[in-house]
């Protein structure tokens, strides 16, 4: 019997074994939905995932359930379909919604609804389930009305599949320079996770730049649709930092450094970041001190001194981490001389406590390269679990074959 095999030191190995490769298939799940998903579905997500999508206005909302437990179903009057089968026709539905924390429908607003069919065993009250979430829900205000379903009816139209790059291409350039934020931030997001999918090309490159130096976006956009086109290789790596680093709103002009350290190889972008860490502005010389914290950056290490004298204590201590981080005899003599000599007791404290996480002899002698630098925490998790999963994936195979053998030589 299956039982009896299991029994023993061969049993118990193959028990764990088993345990082991739920657990790592769990945690690379985990990390693949957190990743895919953040903040919720974008626009072509929750068109790609409805089996209805239609424009209608909530009725009044349930009461909620006493104790807890399944909210009950919503009911709604759908004015306009723009997926749905053959036999639907506009008129009132019910549909289970779902929600992460207390957020409620309210009676008479104006919704894009996108629906799936119930999966909610043994409940028949209601034939639909909402994709989305109630806070992540789509309310049709009068400014923004005819943008959202003109923008919906585009994704509908692409199909549940979408495959045709072309097409979800012309679609995405059209969100990205879309007036609404919340659009142009879901086609950001779509860009991004569509991988190598050639949903742009050179072509779009004057339409992207466009967008991208254009100082009425969102910071957000401009600076992520950068890094994608750099990332796709569509434009070369660094060279538009700094036109951006210098062009940038006062509000806009810390995330911008925020993001371009990650392009401080660059020297164009370090000499520009350089010339920042030296700004009155307490909070861009901060942000520019940090930014240029990169292994071995030695271009930055006269201007750090500088900052360590500062009158601002964030650009102090955002000095000499970057100090300690940069990690060459130079980086190293400055933070040595402000761990034993500095005025200010409290920078002096910082500065030592930097010296302590560079230990003797950790210095650098040259940048990390691009690719070595853009290699995230996350990738190298990625890449640990999968050669987990295959490692216990082998072990298994190998131990069946021998314990199918010794059941059969039985």
């Amino acid at each position: 019997m299956f039982r009896a095999r299991l029994s023993g030191p061969p049993g118990a190995l193959l028990l764990a074994l088993v345990l082991l490769l739920a657990a790592a298939l769990a945690s690379v799940s985990f990390e693949v939905k957190a990743h895919t998903i953040p903040g919720g579905l974008t626009l072509l997500q929750l068109c790609r995932a409805a089996d209805v999508v239609a424009i209608a206005r909530i009725g009044k909302p349930p009461a909620e359930p006493k104790g807890g437990g399944a909210l009950p179903p919503v009911e709604a009057e759908i004015s306009e379909l723009l997926r749905g089968g053959a036999a639907m026709k506009p008129g009132k539905i019910r549909f289970l919604p779902h929600r992460h924390a207390e957020e409620t429908y309210r009676e008479g607003e104006e919704v894009l609804l996108f629906l799936q069919h119930a999966s909610r065993i043994g409940d028949e009250s209601a034939a639909y389930q909402a994709v989305e979430a109630v806070a992540d829900r789509i309310v049709l205000e009068p400014s923004s009305r005819k943008t959202w379903i003109d923008a919906t009816r585009s994704y509908v139209a692409l199909g549940k599949e979408g495959n045709d790059p072309a097409a979800l291409g012309r679609v995405t350039l059209s969100m990205l320079a879309s007036p609404e934020p919340r659009l142009s931030s879901f086609a950001l997001r779509d860009l991004v996770l569509a991988g190598p999918l050639p949903v742009v090309t050179a072509a779009d490159v004057p339409a992207l730049e466009a967008i991208v130096n254009d100082g009425g976006r969102p910071i957000s956009l401009r600076v992520g649709l950068l890094l994608e086109m750099e990332r796709r290789k569509l434009v070369e790596v660094g060279s538009r930092w700094v036109p951006l680093l210098r062009g940038a709103a006062p509000a806009d002009r810390v995330a911008v450094i925020r993001a371009a350290g990650s392009r401080s190889f660059h020297p164009p972008v370090t000499a520009e970041l350089v010339t920042l860490v030296g700004s009155p502005e307490g909070d861009v010389a901060a942000a520019a001190a940090r930014a240029v914290g990169a292994e071995g950056n030695e271009a930055a290490v006269e201007a750090l001194g500088r900052a360590v004298n500062s009158d601002k204590p964030e650009v102090r201590w955002a000095a000499l981490g970057s100090l300690r981080r940069i990690g060459t005899p130079a980086a190293r003599a400055l933070l040595e001389r402000a761990a034993s000599s500095h005025p200010d007791p409290e920078t002096q404290r910082v500065a030592q406590t930097e010296s302590r996480l560079l230990g003797p002899g950790s210095s650098a002698s040259k940048g990390p390269q691009a690719g070595e630098r853009e290699d995230s925490s996350a990738s190298r998790r990625w890449k640990t679990w999968t050669l987990v999963v295959l490692a216990t994936i082998v072990a298994l195979v190998a131990l069946g074959l021998r314990l199918f053998r010794r059941g059969a030589d039985r």
